[in-house]
């Protein structure tokens, strides 16, 4: 989001031809002052809203959001009635042309009988027993040179329309006359309303011979609602990218899931998901698993990580098994959980075939760790597959910042492991060295990293090492405005009861966990008085 905003910065710079360090509430000036003259531009409209909120006027950011949302449904009614009036302008040209060439050889008919009735002087009937084709070659050659224009008319513009004389008309009988005639018929009509079918075909050639994702584990693949299928026809839409920016924008401020799950059910209903949509439509989807995962609803959980499912999106296959996983495990199905978690493997098999991404591939094998290892007390599983991401990465040719983002965090999730295997302290330190030296931590994380060299220094009875990595926790907590991470302890509190044996100890490591624990609801002098206390104790 944030690379998004300043590249529409970046270009606004350009095509206004501003300074390049302009501040942002002198350019938020600039698009409030171009608003006020097309106050219909919703590209700008979401720019403000976005530069509101980033100079930190949330409210006056959610209102601009909720003008965005406004202003996309507008344009977009107004879009859908002008799109309906060409339609029917067209339709109605297509019908008064048609209704001409309809009537062009019935006119050379009636010339040419009157020709003869002149010449003759009385009209020439043929007797049925006389009727020869041949003696009506002309007539017949005038209706299909008129037929073959106006299919050639129709054809032009309508290209994908098929009109074949040759089978279908002579199989059912009917001459290039009748068949023209047969053109203004109810089904014909429908034929022609339908437009061009291709279009609606996908042609997303990033999976053109790839097969869907299949698991023998899970019995729900493939049962979805038409409703949670992207399939309407037609281009991705700008205002629904836009629509979906402004709902998020808003819901990370109001965290409200359920009208997070209402919009997108709106957008579905009024709008329709188009086929080329279906990134976005799962994106949104994940967005609300996510939501519904930290209000512990676990029941929507599943139910939005199938509508997820449902939307075939291979770049979120990983995210919905990892999802389904806990949320079966948490409401106390030990046997579905498992199997959630073996398609989990099952699609990291797949994208490494079918979609292989070093960071991504990576990042797979350290939650199928951590998953091992919270939900299934699996620690030789979790040590695997940790150490099988990180010699995804290691054996890489090359290396890039995404890669050693991706190398800092499986690294936390090793450490982890190692602390609740008590391993040796050299193999620890090295490891603990490299997360040091990455440099790809973020402060959330970093509190993560030395409360969990502080236990491991504590249980090995090194206590000067351990004080000096508690002592780096609580010096960052008083400089951190706001403590934010996405740590569970849950599997490292569980292995506390039987990796550190004295009682004692055990007391303080878990302690040092509830203080650092970022989901426990407790102020900031809170957890630095229970560090303290650990540290105290240790130095006496």
């Amino acid at each position: 989001m944030k690379h998004n905003l300043q590249q529409a910065i970046n270009e606004l710079i350009e095509e206004w031809d501003l300074a390049r360090d302009i501040r942002q509430e002198h350019l938020l000036h600039l698009i409030e002052k171009k608003l006020s003259q097309s106050p219909d531009n919703p590209k700008l409209a979401y720019l403000r809203a976005e530069l509101l909120r980033k100079i930190g006027q949330t409210k006056q950011a959610t209102q601009a959001y909720q003008e965005v949302i406004e202003l996309t449904k507008q344009r977009t009614d107004q879009r859908g009635k002008k799109l309906i009036q060409r339609v029917n302008k067209k339709r109605q040209a297509l019908r008064n042309r048609l209704f001409l060439f309809a009537l062009i050889p019935l006119l050379f008919i009636g010339l040419i009988t009157t020709y003869y009735w002149y010449s003759h002087q009385q009209l020439e009937i043929l007797k049925k027993q006389d009727g020869n084709p041949n003696q009506f070659a002309f007539t017949q050659w005038l209706a299909k040179q008129q037929a073959s224009k106006l299919i050639s008319n129709l054809q032009a513009s309508n290209p994908n329309l098929s009109f074949d004389f040759g089978s279908n008309a002579t199989k059912s009988g009917l001459n290039p006359m009748e068949f023209m005639q047969s053109l203004l018929s109810p089904e014909m009509q429908k034929k022609l309303r339908r437009g061009d079918n291709d279009s609606t075909k996908s042609n997303n050639s990033s999976e053109e011979g790839k097969p869907p994702f299949k698991c023998p584990y899970d019995q729900h693949i493939a049962q979805c609602d038409s409703a949670d299928i992207p399939s309407a026809p037609g281009n991705k839409r700008n205002e629904v990218v836009l629509l979906m920016n402004a709902y998020r924008s808003i819901l990370n401020t109001e965290k409200d899931c359920e009208k997070l799950e209402k919009s997108i059910d709106k957008v579905g209903e009024q709008l329709q998901w188009r086929r080329s949509e279906k990134s976005i439509k799962a994106d949104m989807e994940d967005y609300a698993v996510g939501c519904f995962h930290d209000q512990k609803n676990h029941k929507k959980v599943i139910e939005h990580a199938r509508k997820l499912q449902c939307a075939n999106d291979p770049q979120f296959i990983n995210s919905i098994y990892w999802y389904l996983t806990a949320s079966e495990y948490q409401l106390g199905h030990p046997e579905k959980a498992r199997n959630m978690y073996k398609c989990f493997n099952k699609a990291i098999e797949y994208k490494e075939k079918y979609y292989y991404d070093t960071a991504s591939v990576a990042a797979r094998h350290r939650e199928s760790g951590a998953l091992a290892w919270l939900y299934f007390n699996d620690l030789d599983t979790a040590v695997a597959e940790l150490e099988k991401a990180r010699r995804t990465i290691k054996e890489t040719p090359s290396s890039n910042q995404v890669l050693n983002y991706v190398a800092s965090e499986i690294d936390l999730d090793l450490l982890e492991t190692y602390v609740t295997a008590d391993i040796d302290i050299d193999k620890f330190e090295k490891l603990h060295f490299d997360i040091n030296s990455s440099g790809y931590l973020t402060d959330g994380y970093k509190q993560i990293k030395d409360t969990l060299a502080g236990i491991f220094y504590l249980q090995k009875g090194k206590n000067e090492k351990s004080i000096n990595a508690l002592h780096n926790v609580t010096q960052r907590f008083k400089q951190m405005p706001e403590y934010i991470c996405s740590w569970d302890w849950s599997g490292f509190m569980r292995g506390l009861d039987t990796s550190i044996s004295n009682d004692a100890l055990r007391a303080k490591a878990k302690s040092l966990v509830v203080a650092t624990n970022c989901y426990v609801p407790q102020s900031t002098a809170e957890r630095i008085k229970k560090i303290n206390t650990v540290i105290n104790s240790l130095k006496n």
